[in-house]
């Protein structure tokens, strides 16, 4: 009866039967505005800048996108919406824009004569000496960049390199970091700022650093000038604290990481030769800090070929696809030859390439 007077009337099915049985469930047309939330991901643009509180989404981003993508698919599927598939495959190019573009290989020249550097965070104990000792003997840099290291990682350093700089601390006083104790007073690097070292077979110069008051107790790392055969470099090898709200374990309010990278970026314009900044950055190439950085500086490992994440060791991380430790150049500079390792134990993959003076 229904159909017949379904089809009499020329009414949906539904309109028919009314509410007591709805038999058909016909998909909804959205209106026109409602297109509009197709192009909501692409106001990231916009807004990204805005305040160092996106820090936060910018390291997120890749897992919100998922979830978000995930969750459209499903509303696609049970309410037959075109607008809920269209947005789930706007936030997929929008993965593919945000997280995956800025990984991209850069077009650039071959150094003319280079020094091969690696940077690696070697994770306090969890990179063995065997693990490093091993790491320095197969890919032999010429210099080597190496934060949260042990007391026993500086002397196997120091045995296979010829100049060496560092500032350890205690593996006990490591370990109580890694534990989440807040350094307290003024004396930070008693009470456990990150041990940093620059091991060189290339003779290095330690300069004034213009960082030490930019942070309490000092910014672990070195400001050094290299005597490349081509010429000198400058060569800052950092540290950052990671982007992260609250109090814990060599971390900093978004809004302070942001201010921290912007002195080392002003310190790095201030330079009269080419600069090399090298170390365990704890900012992701999509946000604020890194496009502040690489105003005036190359991502070195994006000119060797496609960058990769480095803080990878878990699957948790794994999502967040997260390029923290960063090789990058002034234009003077030139990398080639880049790579990335997996290791056994470090909760980082260490980073190498050749750098030097850019073929004309």
């Amino acid at each position: 009866m229904a159909h017949r007077l379904g089809r009499e009337s020329g009414l949906p099915l539904s309109s028919v039967t009314g509410d007591a049985h709805e038999i058909v469930r016909s998909p909804t047309t959205p209106s026109r505005a409602a297109w509009l939330v197709v192009l909501l991901p692409w106001a990231w643009f916009l807004v990204r800048s805005l305040h160092p509180i996106l820090e936060y989404v910018a390291i997120g981003l890749p897992l919100i996108i998922a979830v978000t993508a995930v969750v459209a698919i499903g509303v696609s599927l049970l309410r037959r919406s075109t607008l809920a598939l269209t947005f789930a495959l706007s936030m997929l190019v929008f993965f593919v824009v945000t997280v995956i573009a800025p990984m991209r290989p850069t077009s650039a020249a071959v150094p003319t004569s280079s020094v091969r550097v690696a940077t690696m965070n070697l994770g306090l104990y969890w990179f063995s000496d065997n693990d490093a000792g091993f790491f320095v003997f197969q890919e032999e840099p010429d210099i080597l960049v190496g934060v949260e290291l042990a007391e026993s990682h500086d002397a196997e350093f120091r045995e296979r390199f010829e100049f060496a700089e560092s500032e350890i601390i205690p593996l006990l006083e490591q370990q109580q970091n890694e534990s989440g104790l807040t350094p307290v007073g003024e004396t930070f690097r008693q009470n456990g700022l990150p041990s940093i070292g620059v091991y060189s077979n290339v003779p290095i110069t330690v300069l004034e650093d213009p960082l030490q008051d930019v942070f309490p107790g000092g910014l672990p790392g070195f400001r050094l000038q290299v005597e490349a055969a081509e010429g000198p470099f400058i060569l800052y090898a950092l540290h950052i604290p990671r982007p992260f709200p609250g109090e814990g374990a060599y971390q900093l309010p978004a809004s302070d990481h942001v201010e921290l990278v912007e002195a080392i970026a002003v310190a790095i314009e201030a330079e009269e030769l080419p600069v090399l900044l090298a170390g365990d950055l704890n900012t992701v190439d999509r946000g604020q800090s890194y496009r502040r950085l690489t105003n005036d500086l190359n991502d070195g490992m994006r000119q060797s070929g496609w960058a990769v994440p480095t803080a990878a060791r878990s699957v948790v991380r794994a999502f967040f696809f997260a390029r923290l430790d960063h090789l990058l150049v002034t234009d003077e500079l030139c990398v080639s030859g880049g790579a990335s390792f997996d290791t056994r134990y470090a909760d980082h993959r260490p980073l190498i390439g050749d750098v030097g003076r850019c073929a004309n």
